[in-house]
């Protein structure tokens, strides 16, 4: 092999090697910001959380007894478990609390059927009581 080659052979293995080493402290940086990315969407999804649960404790005056079934107990003590409620009666109030939220619309519809009843019923005991006066 000339000695130009040789040279040559020498120089491509530097280049690769400063390549590999710059590709490894790119990827190092990347790891670690990746890291600190996801820590920090954890931690706030977890202080999201821990804020609706104030909301819920704050106001959890009624008790419940309730059955569930092996999937949503699983789910309710993975929320026990990660931290992110202290309890089952917690995670339920939490759950229940969230799906109110996201079915809110139908909630609203439910309410506004109900006042239509109430009305209804108040009307018919109106009625009822212009028909038969009470006994004097």
């Amino acid at each position: 092999m000339s000695e130009e080659n040789k040279n040559r052979r020498e120089k491509m293995v530097e280049d690769v090697e400063t390549l590999v080493d710059e590709v490894n402290k790119a990827v190092r940086v990347v790891v670690v910001r990746g890291s600190e990315a996801a820590e920090s969407v954890g931690e706030n999804v977890r202080d999201t959380i821990k804020q609706t649960l104030k909301g819920v404790r704050a106001a959890r005056d009624s008790v419940v007894m309730v059955r569930v079934n092996k999937e949503s107990l699983e789910k309710m003590d993975e929320l026990v478990e990660a931290g992110i409620v202290n309890s089952r009666s917690e995670a339920a109030a939490f759950l229940i609390a969230e799906g109110i939220k996201a079915r809110q619309g139908l909630f609203d519809k439910i309410s506004s059927k109900i006042d239509e009843i109430r009305e209804a019923k108040e009307e018919l005991r109106k009625l009822l009581d212009e028909e038969d006066p009470p006994p004097a």
